[in-house]
């Protein structure tokens, strides 16, 4: 049957002056394909909606008013895959303001939002991967349609970009990170360790005692530590950088006396 005789049809249908499709219209390879005209022609003909428009004005609701939830209940279709089936590879489920239903559902659909954040990242934006820290934010999520992603990972960016590139980056490369997450020994320590010694290039906890300034807290971005750990107070780091220095003077005292010891 011919596009133009397809469209005839649904045309009638829509109308009024057809109450149902012709028996086994939709039946085989044939009947996607008559779906494929119908869905082109009622988004970009019927309603004139720009095709690139698409993810952002269609919802199930507009193809199931006009007569396609029928049909697609025979495929065990939901409405992205009606819009797969009328435009193959054209779009991804997350570009839609309302995704299918239980999509970011359990483990296959925290594998989908893994695919769907490193797809953003690598082929829409092609970010670097040393610059992902600077990039990946709560606004990074809401832009790209990406928020039942987002809530997936608790809301941390960290937590998402961790199991797209497990181990690559820690938690201070972030801008944003959890509050609480100050309030953890271990997760301070390995931050200011990184601070110190990386990215200012201290050769010691005795020089970084010398040298280390309020303003490059703020430089590195690491405000949240400042303020939740030390209470934006020098004089608290600086009392943090000293029990650091005791705890290292006492494990060089251990280890040298256990050397004696096996002598």
């Amino acid at each position: 049957m011919s596009r133009e005789h397809v469209i005839e049809i649904y045309q009638n249908i829509l109308d009024g002056k057809v109450k149902r499709f012709p028996n086994n219209f939709f039946a085989g390879k044939e009947g996607k394909t008559y779906m494929k005209h119908m869905t082109c022609y009622l988004l970009e003909e019927r309603l004139l909606i720009p095709i690139d428009e698409i993810p952002f004005r269609v919802k199930a609701s507009i193809l199931w008013s006009h007569r396609l939830k029928s049909p697609a209940l025979i495929y065990g279709w939901n409405y992205y895959d009606v819009i797969e089936n009328a435009y193959p590879g054209r779009f991804k489920p997350w570009e839609f303001q309302q995704v299918p239903h239980k999509y970011w559902f359990g483990e296959e659909g925290r594998n989908r939002a893994i695919r769907a954040i490193k797809h953003v990242i690598e082929n829409e934006l092609n970010i670097p991967l040393e610059e992902v820290p600077s990039h990946v934010n709560h606004h990074f999520f809401k832009k790209h349609n990406l928020n039942g992603v987002f809530n997936i990972f608790g809301q941390s960016p960290f937590q998402a970009i961790q199991a797209v590139y497990p181990d690559v980056f820690k938690l201070w490369h972030f801008a944003n990170v959890p509050l609480n997450c100050w309030k953890d020994e271990e997760s301070i320590q390995a931050t200011m360790d990184y601070f110190l010694f990386e990215q200012l290039g201290f050769s010691s906890y005795e020089e970084a005692l010398v040298r280390v300034r309020k303003q490059e807290f703020f430089d590195y971005q690491l405000t949240g530590l400042f303020q939740m750990a030390f209470g934006s107070r020098m004089q608290r780091v600086k009392e943090w950088i000293r029990i650091r220095m005791k705890c290292k003077e006492k494990q060089i005292e251990e280890a040298n006396s256990c050397i004696i010891i096996s002598k």
